[in-house]
């Protein structure tokens, strides 16, 4: 009754232009056989022109800036150089940490930021041999200060800040990975932890959020997604990728649905080099883009594309997403109907310096769509390769004015040209406070999963005086991996013995076991990390032979799989299981907080483990009635 009451006041007034001095009943004249026609033809014309709106209603519309934003972004765009409006295509990465104003690395910023004219900065971690060391919160916050006083346009700052600002940032709330808000099945938190995100970043002076993760990891053996997806179903997906989308973008923060079109069926890590995704168009349809249109419905501001090789799209087996107009205009932005930002993955990464110069890979990467270049291994050569493009004609002025339009607009949006530089004062108001830990930590209770308790021994029973061996495994190099386990731990029973193994400092050749008449229980935890140029989430042999041992003990015993829950099918002696699906400190204290009774048990497996469970299938426990304190 709406569309044909709708229907007929369109051709009404559509008839009413063509002949306006008509009277109603002048309708069945020749005249009003085309007002009939047009009002026949309003199917056509609601899709139109009223289909948009009423989109609109559900998506954002970021198009429309203020007019004072408006006059700002076209002001500027016009009073650009050709060099300014290349800087701004490159966001380059900065470590937040104190920096006096003649070190190397803060003139090295100047430079970027002044002479190069680099349109962002992403906040980078750095390696080192006890493992990665992130940012600080103040030296974080007065560094992009110091940088955005030096630049004449104000800078695009980003953060990897896929499981909360601790990703990059000490001392900031951590979330768990995606898996563990799957196991939830609840998609406002996803939503939560967005807006905390959110909400520490602008704090931090961070303005764009390179998350969520929109990859439905489908293949077991992927070693770079994995717990980072937030299951292996598209449609469950979807609803987590658009409610973090939400929690972000609300609260004043772009988020990026990444990697598109998705990098969850592959069993390579792109930062090595590049991954075939076989899915022919209807799988892609089906499954992989599922979670990234939910992400443009939910007003995505920005889009990821991996560094994938996809047969389907882009005939060139050599040629990545990120560089293929096949991919990125045709199926993103034409048929998918994506406006907003396109920013690369990573061009140092192994898929593309394996193959490609990176200055060609940069113009490519513009051809192809692209608006923001991040992370390019050579900026300065990366600067020359595209201005060299543009004077031999092959990137055209107009292509280069869309994306420094978009990349202003954003900034526009932000509020950046009226206010660029964060109040120091505030932070500590807003980056990691209690409610936000607390909603952390509530995240991770719900997640954990019980998968397997034949003796039905979960949860323990804490009135009852133990004495407790904790063995705890690292599949990486870690000095001191389980410190928040083992200090959940040790109040809960009477006497507590630690042993540790990882991949480089203690390694298990290195172990002495001690006699298992010694102890009531055995507690096995197992580590796995996702990470970079790793290439597996595979426990090493020498790993896995330990915990087999500790496992075949005649005690009671629990494995805790904190990371990837696909290990647990390596583990069939195993007679207690629980999962948490990440490496955070949350999921540590969240694991054993179930696996003493002081939480419920609800979580359920978000995807499939070959041999062992479904996904969907998890056991329940009740609370205990009681509570404990620690001393």
């Amino acid at each position: 009754m709406a569309v044909k009451s709708l229907s007929w006041l369109i051709g009404k007034r559509l008839g009413n232009a063509i002949n306006p001095g008509a009277a109603p009943s002048a309708q069945t004249n020749s005249r009003g056989g085309l007002i009939c026609s047009a009002g026949a033809l309003t199917v056509l014309l609601v899709c139109a022109l009223w289909a948009p709106w009423l989109v609109a209603k559900t998506k954002p519309d970021k198009s429309k800036l203020p007019r004072q934003a408006q006059r700002w972004v076209k002001r500027t765009l016009a009073r650009m150089s050709l060099d300014e409006k290349l800087g701004q295509l490159l966001m380059v990465g900065y470590f937040g940490a104190y920096l006096s104003a003649d070190s190397e690395a803060y003139q090295r910023l100047v430079r970027e930021v002044r002479d190069l004219h680099v349109g962002g900065l992403i906040v980078e971690a750095r390696r080192r041999p006890t493992g990665i060391e992130r940012s600080e919160i103040y030296g974080l916050t007065l560094l992009a200060n110091r940088l955005q006083e030096l630049a004449r346009v104000p800078l695009l700052v980003a953060a990897d800040f896929e499981r909360g600002a601790a990703m990059r940032v000490r001392d900031s709330t951590g979330f768990p990975q995606n898996m563990a808000f799957g196991a939830t099945n609840n998609p406002d938190f996803a939503y939560l932890a967005g807006k905390i995100t959110a909400e520490e970043a602008k704090a931090l002076g961070v303005h764009w959020v390179l998350a969520p993760v929109a990859d439905v990891n489908n293949n077991p053996d992927n070693p770079i997604v994995n717990i980072r997806a937030y299951g292996e179903a598209a449609a469950q997906v979807a609803q987590f990728v658009a409610a973090f989308v939400r929690g972000c973008e609300e609260n004043g923060v772009l988020a990026t649905a990444k990697h598109f079109p998705g990098h969850g069926d592959t069993a390579i890590d792109s930062h090595m080099t590049l991954p075939v995704i076989s899915a022919d168009q209807a799988r892609l349809d089906a499954v992989e883009l599922v979670p990234f249109r939910a992400a443009i419905a939910a007003g995505v501001s920005a889009v990821m594309p991996g560094h994938l090789a996809l047969p389907a799209i882009e005939p060139d087996p050599q040629l990545p997403a990120t560089l293929s107009s096949a991919v990125i205009t045709g199926l993103l932005r034409r048929e998918l109907g994506f406006d907003g930002l396109v920013i690369s993955d990573a061009l140092n990464m192994g898929a593309i310096t394996n193959n490609f110069w990176v200055g060609e890979a940069a113009v490519r990467a513009v051809l192809a769509g692209t608006d923001v270049l991040l992370m390019p291994p050579e900026p300065r050569a990366v600067l020359a390769a595209l201005k060299q493009a543009v004077h031999a004609g092959r990137l055209s002025q107009a292509r280069l004015d869309e994306s420094v339009e978009r990349i202003l607009s954003a900034k526009a949006r932000l509020g950046l040209h009226r206010q660029r530089t964060v109040n120091l004062d505030a932070v500590a108001q807003t980056v990691a406070n209690q409610v936000s830990k607390d909603s952390a930590q509530e995240i991770a209770d719900r997640a954990v999963t019980l998968v397997r308790d034949e003796a039905n021994q979960v949860p323990l029973d804490a009135t009852r005086p133990r004495r407790a061996l904790l063995v705890i495994v690292s599949g990486d190099p870690d000095p001191y991996p389980g410190e928040t386990l083992q200090r959940e731990l040790e109040w809960r029973v009477d006497s507590l013995e630690v042993i540790r193994t990882d991949t480089r400092f203690a390694q298990p050749a290195q172990v002495t076991l001690p006699a298992a008449e010694n102890f009531d229980c055995v507690i096995v935890a197992v580590f796995i990390q996702v990470a970079d140029r790793k290439g597996t989430v595979a426990l090493p042999a020498e790993q896995a032979a330990l915990v087999e041992e500790v496992l075949g003990w005649q005690k009671p015993s629990v494995l805790l799989v904190l990371g990837s829950p696909y290990l647990v099918a390596r583990f069939p002696q195993a007679k207690a299981v629980l999962c948490a699906f990440s490496t955070m400190e949350v999921a540590e204290r969240a694991a054993i907080r179930a696996l003493f009774g002081q939480v419920e048990i609800a979580g359920r497996l978000p995807v499939t483990v070959p041999g062992v469970a479904a996904r969907g299938e998890g056991l329940s426990r009740a609370r205990l009635p009681m509570e404990l304190l620690p001393p």
